[in-house]
């Protein structure tokens, strides 16, 4: 019978049943199952009852369920927990008005003996057990290298550039009025704080570094929340915020090679060698960066991703082998990405979300664990903390709407400038953890200072909405000039 001819004859008895061919070939497959899974599974069992004993295998019972000691899953909670309170705690924080890492700040303290270790103990000791605190620094220790590499990637280096004289001058009388009242305190009233072994030329200048801080990261994100961003003043903080971030870097890198190094002679090779490894990032890999991420997309994105994630690594690899700290090199790495790179943006995209969803809520839950209000016993002790917000506070906003003034600026400027170069946020809290983990400072010192970045980040938006309302001036204290007040 032909093709055509098959076509035509209607479907009679003679031809296959589909439901029935449907009925057979589950059948097929059910006793195929039972056949080759089902009776092969049975006889292993009863040959493991045979020959391994009918009494219950020891340990069976507990690896019934998941073992409550393994790491593994007490480190799945922990971070379960961290997260979900990071992100609840810091929008709320928004609603109030507040920046998120603010509310990411206190949850990790909440977590931390300070809150939940004073009223639940057992709680908090069950949910953050020892063994999990490694990984846990291990995970925050890469939030920290991944921030590092948006603090430099985000840098305004063309406002920098536009606004080199104002911006250079004022970012670095904000750093060295607050570095030179922190050794001053260093060297006095905080020297109670001093660990045994640590010398007061590294703890002092650290205790300057402290209150010397400005959050580039931080104060970017309130001024944009605020419309300020794209106003002259706001353009012009900016630029000075990545002048005092930048020289902060610096000074910090002086600092761990002291620290970590022993004699002048090996602080000045580690120095020239972060130097060296900066020139080389600069004049080198950055061209040739450029070069290789010029290419045809569609054929490199894939290879361009892994190239900068590894370059991201190895350079933080290199500072840490130099003896700084892998966030300089981290932080170098972002300075020389290629910023109008598509496949640079699409990459920063992709790690940004890891940064702030994961890595960083880890991070403030590491700094909170840590953190312990409750240890600074003694009214003593309070009224130094109290001094050392008062002085950061003075000191920095003082020393801005000097410099302000001096340049031209207006009052209005001057005070708004101030307000913005006060804001210390996580960079603060990353600068004082590294030198808890040097033990450059005790924990008693720690908690201070960073009860001090949270005063000082929490007042900035306030501060700034009684001088800003929608982007516009509330009430200028002086008039208003287009240059915003700077003399050529």
């Amino acid at each position: 019978m032909t093709e055509a001819r098959r076509q035509s004859t209607p479907d009679t008895g003679g031809s296959p049943n589909p439901i029935r061919s449907t009925r057979r070939t589950i059948a097929r497959a059910v006793g195929g199952y039972v056949g080759l899974v089902v009776v092969p599974g049975i006889l292993a069992v009863v040959a493991i009852r045979l020959w391994g004993g009918a009494g219950p295998v020891a340990g069976q019972a507990a690896n019934a369920e998941p073992d409550p000691q393994s790491w593994l899953y007490r480190l799945l909670l922990a971070v379960a927990v961290i997260v979900l309170a990071s992100q609840l705690i810091g929008a709320v924080a928004v609603r109030l008005g507040q920046p998120k890492v603010i509310g990411e700040m206190a949850a990790g303290i909440l977590l931390g003996p300070t809150i939940l270790g004073a009223t639940a103990p057992d709680v908090q000791r069950w949910l953050f057990p020892a063994e999990v605190i490694p990984p846990l620094e291990v995970l925050a220790n890469f939030g920290v290298i991944f921030f590092m590499f948006f603090v430099g990637l985000e840098l305004p280096l063309d406002a920098m550039r536009r606004r080199r004289s104002a911006a250079v001058v004022l970012g670095h009388a904000g750093i060295a009025i607050p570095f030179l009242a922190g050794v001053v305190l260093g060297v006095t009233v905080l020297d109670r704080f001093r660990p045994d072994g640590v010398h007061p030329v590294v703890f002092a200048p650290f205790c300057g570094l402290a209150l010397s801080i400005t959050a580039f990261p931080v104060l970017a994100r309130i001024l944009a929340e605020r419309g300020l961003h794209r106003t002259p003043i706001g353009a012009l903080g900016l630029a000075c915020a990545g002048i005092g971030d930048l020289t902060a870097w610096c000074l910090l890198t002086v600092i761990i090679a002291e620290r970590r190094s022993g004699s002048a002679a090996d602080v000045v090779v580690t120095v020239v060698l972060a130097l060296a490894f900066a020139l080389l990032m600069t004049l080198v890999v950055r061209p040739g960066l450029a070069r290789f991420l010029a290419r045809d997309r569609a054929a490199a994105g894939t290879v361009a991703a892994i190239t900068l994630l590894a370059l991201l690594l190895l350079s933080a690899w290199a500072t840490e082998l130099i003896g700084v700290h892998a966030i300089f090199g981290a932080f170098v790495a972002g300075l020389v990405m290629p910023r109008d790179s598509p496949v640079v943006r699409e990459f920063a995209d992709r790690l940004e979300g890891l940064t702030i969803w994961l890595l960083l809520p880890l991070f403030f839950a590491t700094v909170g664990l840590k953190t312990s209000f409750g240890a600074i016993g003694g009214a003593g002790i309070w009224l130094i903390a109290l001094a050392v917000v008062v002085v950061a506070m003075t000191t920095k906003m003082g020393s801005i709407a000097a410099g302000g003034r001096f340049l031209g600026m207006d009052r209005h400027d001057s005070a708004s400038l101030a307000v913005m170069m006060n804001c210390r946020g996580l960079t603060e809290i990353v600068v004082l953890n590294i030198g808890l983990s040097l033990h450059i400072i005790d924990a008693d010192l720690f908690a201070v200072l960073v009860l001090m970045a949270l005063v000082t980040t929490a007042l900035t938006g306030p501060l700034l909405g009684l001088l800003w309302r929608d982007g516009k001036p509330r009430g200028r204290l002086a008039p208003h000039r287009t240059d915003h007040g700077i003399r050529p």
